[in-house]
């Protein structure tokens, strides 16, 4: 509803575009009257003072050519015309900012995914080693006390489970909102291929800031809002100056008066004798207006240095986003190889315990601490992994203005 919101100020925008053309263009009025005259009044057929009441009506087209005001009109098809374009930008940021909720919302999903995936595998483990535990123990292989611990795990397994399948409707839910479905509409949600090594050697930040303010909308929305806040002080100063206006007037009129000849004449007749036409230029010099004119100028520059103020607050934020994005991205890839090495070495451990706790080494408290320290990495990966390729979008955006990546340029999604 907010895209839609900033289309129709789009089409708004361009209402007020098409009328700030019109004013070049003269103005046409037809006036028509009809009264009775009463009492002490002109009596049109002799010109003379009469007491007697008629009727008397009267019918006119103006026509007034603006040709000089200052150069208002020029500059409010200008104002008109940027912000025209700041809407049609503010459009496309609207676009961009869902577009943003959505793939948050889509990550945030398929960690979700990773993470119920990974603890109904910790579950599945669980429960083969709680089986294989109650076999040793009915062959006496194992004390009956050792199965306690198993049990307690394998509880805590179950909950965390569930606990994430919960996490994955949540998310769900969260991402079919973002994209307008209701309870009838059905979404599959693919995930795409990850990398299973990244590249911390990303684009440098001043080249990243420099391609950010020609991509972003937002940029160019600050540009043209400090144009149109100059355009409005120009349009104010305008009143200062004299305007000129060419005129065109023809009249006529009739009324119910009789002539000299005791009789009416014709409605024809009377518009045709009654007709007289004027031609002119009429020239409007502003004097004083109780400083009415000076005082909105003024008020429009304080306006403009509010947009300049709210301009430069916005970029300071933009830069902010863009710099916190850049380390997120160089921190998630670095994580993402610490990770990779913990993972090894927690597999490596796991495994080891696995076979120590099967010869009876090793009592299955050691062996539940290793798998969940090797589960445990196995979700710490999945973590960096999908914190920098949401973090690599974000700076894709940035560069290009848009969130989409063309599959041509697959093998440059995790080099900058």
């Amino acid at each position: 509803y907010n895209i839609r919101n900033k289309r129709i100020d789009t089409e708004i925008a361009r209402a007020d575009l098409q009328s700030a053309y019109g004013d070049f263009l003269p103005s046409v009025s037809v006036i028509g009257k009809s009264g009775r005259r009463l009492g002490h009044s002109v009596d049109p057929a002799t010109n003379q003072y009469t007491s007697d009441a008629f009727w008397d009506n009267a019918v006119s087209l103006s026509v007034s050519l603006p040709i000089f005001e200052g150069l208002a009109r020029i500059n409010r098809v200008k104002f008109a015309r940027l912000n025209k374009a700041i809407c049609g930008y503010a459009e496309k940021a609207a676009e961009n900012s869902l577009a943003l909720e959505i793939t948050e919302a889509y990550y945030r999903y398929i960690f979700d995914v990773e993470m119920h995936e990974i603890a109904s595998e910790q579950r599945r483990l669980g429960e083969l080693y709680y089986e294989k535990m109650t076999e040793y123990i009915r062959l006496g292989m194992r004390p009956r006390s050792d199965i306690s611990e198993l049990k307690a795990r394998l509880q805590a397994d179950r909950y965390h489970e569930h606990v994430k399948a919960h996490d994955c409707r949540l998310s769900m839910s969260a991402l079919r909102e973002l994209m307008g479905m209701d309870g009838a509409d059905s979404v599959r949600v693919s995930r795409e291929d990850i990398a299973d090594t990244v590249s911390i050697d990303i684009l440098d930040l001043t080249g990243l800031y420099d391609s950010a303010t020609t991509s972003l909308p937002e940029y160019k929305i600050m540009q043209m809002r400090d144009e149109a806040s100059r355009r409005a002080v120009s349009i104010a100063a305008g009143a200062l100056f004299p305007s000129v206006r060419m005129e065109f007037n023809v009249n006529s009129g009739c009324y119910t008066a009789p002539n000299r000849s005791e009789s009416i004449p014709s409605f024809g007749s009377q518009l045709r004798n009654n007709l007289n036409r004027y031609v002119g230029i009429s020239v409007a010099v502003p004097l004083f207006d109780s400083l009415r004119r000076y005082k909105d100028i003024r008020k429009e520059k304080m306006r403009h240095r509010q947009v300049v103020n709210d301009n430069e607050r916005q970029r300071q934020a933009l830069e902010n986003d863009i710099y916190d994005t850049f380390l997120s991205a160089r921190t998630a890839a670095e994580e993402f190889h610490l990770a990779g090495e913990q993972l090894e070495s927690a597999s490596v451990l796991w495994h080891q315990n696995e076979e120590r706790w099967h010869e009876g080494l090793i009592s299955g408290f050691e062996l539940m601490e290793s798998r969940n320290m090797y589960m445990q990495a196995r979700m710490e990966l999945v973590r960096a992994k999908l914190q920098y390729v949401f973090r690599s979008r974000m700076i894709h955006f940035y560069r290009t203005g848009s969130f989409i990546r063309h599959v041509s340029s697959c093998e440059d999604n995790w080099k900058y």
